[in-house]
């Protein structure tokens, strides 16, 4: 048998495999070394192969780790259809997230089914059934409860078996391997508003923060770690947190926020929160002592009188750049996750 056979050969093996199911998304192939020694091939023969396998994207390279199964591409059509799950549609920040991937599908002749799962899991449950009846080209989603242990990962993993590339936005599930995702740097942004009230003499500054999303976490942990480094204390009674469940109750005044008691500052979870600890201040105590510093630069933020002071979250950029990722995953290309920066206000040393 010629030498090109022989690659050609053991690059059909493979793939048979990988489509097959022997390997997953993210598995590592044999090494070469291991190629060799099982199908008693030369090192020629077996690069040849794993090229083959890597112009077709079925595979990609790491250097240093070794070769990973890809996600083979997609059915090549003169139309897609891409799944959009989120949250919410209408609420908050997510008409500018969502226009980002309309427009970037919309260019490239794709069709965009949007849902929304309420933050329910029972509800992200029935659309991921769904899914797997009716098949989509590519999904993009927001996590549902994201900081908390997610029972619909079974149905995501079988949606990666179908070779359906996702893209999740804002949060991801941990538990979910190789998820790509395109977040914001939510440490860095809890960390950078703490240090900026630190630098402005704020020696006591309170937190209120959401407790069953990845977002609400990363924010804590960088105001944390942000009071921790400066030496200042922090109490248990400085943190209030709220969940997707109880929301409604926070804003309205009628669950624990932070003591207030010799607080000068308060770093809250978004715009949404800060302008509801804004009234629960003014309602409660002398609101214009305490400094509030939030995050997303949303309407909230703009409407407030005095406007609050946010960061600022590129919202529809997010949405473009996961639209422009999970194309070319589609495409068949390998895509790495996106950690964006927040936009710190230009009035803000």
């Amino acid at each position: 048998m010629k030498e090109q056979a022989k690659y050609r050969q053991l690059a059909d093996e493979l793939r048979e495999q990988i489509m097959g199911g022997t390997y997953a998304v993210g598995d590592t192939l044999p090494t070469e070394q291991e190629l060799q020694e099982t199908h008693l091939l030369s090192r020629q023969t077996v690069r040849q192969a794993i090229a083959i396998l890597e112009r077709d994207g079925l595979v990609y390279r790491r250097r240093g780790s070794g070769t990973y199964i890809g996600r083979m591409p997609r059915r090549q059509t003169a139309h897609l259809t891409v799944g959009v799950i989120t949250t919410y549609i209408t609420d908050y920040i997510f008409p500018s997230i969502i226009r980002g991937i309309e427009n970037s599908l919309s260019q490239n002749n794709c069709t965009m089914n949007l849902v929304a799962t309420g933050s329910r899991l029972d509800t992200e449950r029935d659309i991921l059934r769904n899914l797997l009846e009716h098949p989509v080209d590519g999904l993009i989603v927001e996590g549902t409860k994201s900081a908390l242990p997610n029972p619909n990962i079974k149905l995501y993993e079988e949606l990666q078996k179908q070779n359906v590339p996702m893209v999740f936005i804002n949060n991801y599930y941990p538990q979910l391997q190789n998820a790509v995702h395109v977040v914001m740097d939510d440490y860095d942004g809890g960390r950078q508003i703490t240090e900026c009230l630190i630098r402005e003499g704020h020696t006591h500054i309170a937190g209120i923060f959401k407790s069953d999303d990845m977002q609400g976490h990363e924010r804590f942990r960088g105001y944390a770690d942000a009071i921790a480094q400066a030496g200042l204390p922090l109490r248990d009674e400085d943190v209030a947190w709220f969940s997707t469940d109880n929301k409604q109750a926070f804003l309205q005044g009628a669950l624990r926020y932070p003591d207030f008691s010799g607080v000068t500052a308060l770093v809250c979870y978004n715009d949404e929160i800060a302008t509801a600890a804004r009234q629960y201040l003014a309602q409660h105590s002398a609101g214009s002592a305490v400094t509030l510093f939030s995050f997303d630069n949303s309407i909230y933020s703009r409407l407030s009188l005095p406007p609050l002071r946010s960061l600022g979250h590129p919202k529809e950029q997010l949405g473009v750049t996961a639209a422009t990722k999970l194309l070319r995953m589609i495409a068949g290309q390998h895509e790495d996750s996106e950690v964006m920066k927040w936009e710190f206000p230009s009035n803000t040393q």
